[in-house]
């Protein structure tokens, strides 16, 4: 819930409150089909682990690329078509893994569920960015970050208690998503609005894109760091190999989803106090020294410390982060500043993915960790170098492309 209101920490808009629980209600969807379908894969429908990296891979390609013409079209047609499509099409499609009978079908369906995610991310930023003043932005993106992983960790757990009760049900499970979905739908139709357009942009000038330079730099920072940000199945990955039991996977992520809702929680308390880019800078350098931790533990509890710094470094960056893209936007292209930026992120974490894999596999699991935090010590470096003369004092009123209510 939204921390107490005060004269530092004015109350959230309605419409904020409102993109909190959706998040929330769809990772609850999502986290608890997730999790299932490696083994529902390679059990019950005949691929192999290779079949899974490969769907994974080319589902989360078509969100990377669809970020960033949804974006700027929001900048021309509005930000709540585009995030009540995006969120639609994910609820619709998601039920229908229910019903497939081979890996083309969970890619089919993979494939849909992350083109809605594409479509609805850098719409729904911008739509922050649109109602909330610069100075408590990084509160409202905080809230939106701990719904989120809060739905992430429930997730599993609601999965978990689905299957001892009802063992084998995984198709019950799957079909049963569509209820989040839909009380989704309702709180996006119900609570949802776009504020009015001062000043709306043709399609074509939209899509034009024009970012800032210091946009630009800091999407060179952020292609850095994800380069080293691969996907959190290595740190489970990690926690076996040092000893975990595969019955407590779930609660190891459930652990690692509420640390990081509670670092987004605080975040917004940390960049006004020192600002976006100084919170950045220090949620990468806690990234670093997390991994470096990951590469040195020998024992279960030393792990589970490693993993738990970097779900609080990631909770503390991603509000920061999008603090930051809003700042540096140029008027008029909110939306596609941040199509741009979740278009980056999402693409050098798919290489992440490849390259950490292929440095754990040659050389070990302490190779690749070091490799991790030498590249997010790189992007804050860069960070500091160069986007710092170029960031605005937070309390600037930027050029938003809309004329809050």
């Amino acid at each position: 819930m939204p921390a107490p209101a005060s004269p530092t920490n004015p109350p959230l808009p309605a419409t904020v409150r409102a993109l909190g629980w959706t998040s929330f209600l769809t990772d609850l969807s999502g986290e608890a089909i997730y999790p299932l379908l490696p083994a529902f894969i390679t059990r019950e429908l005949g691929g192999t682990a290779a079949t899974v990296g490969v769907i994974d891979g080319i589902a989360n390609a078509v969100a990377a690329l669809t970020r960033l013409p949804s974006g700027a079209i929001s900048d021309a047609a509005g930000r709540r078509p585009l995030i009540l499509t995006g969120y639609g099409v994910s609820a619709l499609v998601r039920p229908l893994m229910a019903f497939v009978g081979s890996p083309v079908g969970v890619l089919l369906v993979r494939a849909a569920d992350r083109f809605g995610k594409g479509i609805r991310s850098a719409p729904r930023d911008a739509l922050v960015t649109d109602l909330v003043a610069a100075e408590t932005r990084g509160s409202a993106f905080g809230h939106i970050r701990a719904m989120d992983h809060l739905g992430a960790a429930l997730g599993p757990l609601v999965a978990l208690v689905f299957l001892l009760v009802f063992p084998g049900a995984e198709r019950t499970l799957f079909l049963l998503a569509l209820l989040p979905g839909v009380a989704t739908l309702a709180v996006i139709a119900a609570l949802v609005r776009d504020p009015p357009r001062s000043a709306p942009l043709s399609a074509k000038t939209a899509l034009a894109g024009g970012l800032s330079r210091g946009q630009w730099l800091l999407l060179g920072a952020v292609a850095v760091w994800a380069l080293g940000a691969a996907s959190e199945q290595f740190y489970l990955l990690r926690a076996a190999d040092m000893g975990v039991e595969s019955g407590l996977v779930p609660a190891v992520w459930f652990g690692v989803g509420l640390v990081k809702s509670a670092l987004a929680r605080v975040a917004g308390t940390v960049v006004a106090r020192v600002g976006a880019l100084g919170a950045l800078a220090a949620g990468w350098l806690l990234f670093a020294a997390a991994h470096v931790g990951l590469a040195m533990a020998t024992t279960v509890p030393t792990t589970l410390l490693a993993i738990a710094l970097v779900a609080a470094a990631s909770g503390l960056a991603e509000p920061a982060e999008r603090t930051l893209v809003a700042q540096l936007s140029p008027g008029h292209r909110v939306g596609a500043a941040f199509g741009w930026y979740t278009l980056v992120q999402g693409m050098f974490g798919l290489v992440a993915g490849i390259l950490v894999g292929a440095m754990w596999n040659r050389q070990g699991a302490e190779a690749a960790f070091v490799l991790t935090a030498t590249l997010a010590t790189l992007a804050c470096a860069l960070l500091l170098a160069v986007v710092r003369p170029l960031v605005p004092p937070l309390t600037s009123p930027g050029a938003p492309s809309w004329s809050p209510s």
